[in-house]
């Protein structure tokens, strides 16, 4: 999961670059760039909550199991 981090931070450093470099080139493709690097971090992100999930959800409710006895004494019941 690491090594995906660091190739997905370095495409977009990539087309961040590309795309200072086409700023003075023309304003079209800059808007390209632009929507690639959106694009990339996007798919990033939906590939990390994907594959983490099975991680994710557990802790999650494990987080909810623990938290419940405080939250009952906190409110009194």
């Amino acid at each position: 999961m690491v090594r995906l981090l660091i190739v997905l931070a370095v495409i977009v450093l990539i087309l961040f670059i590309l795309r200072n470099r086409s700023k003075s080139i023309s304003a079209g493709s800059a808007k390209l760039y632009r929507n690639l690097i959106f694009i990339v971090i996007a798919a990033g992100l939906l590939f990390f909550l994907a594959t983490s999930g099975k991680f994710l959800i557990p802790q999650l409710l494990n987080l909810i199991k623990v938290g419940l006895p405080f939250l009952t004494k906190l409110i009194g019941i």
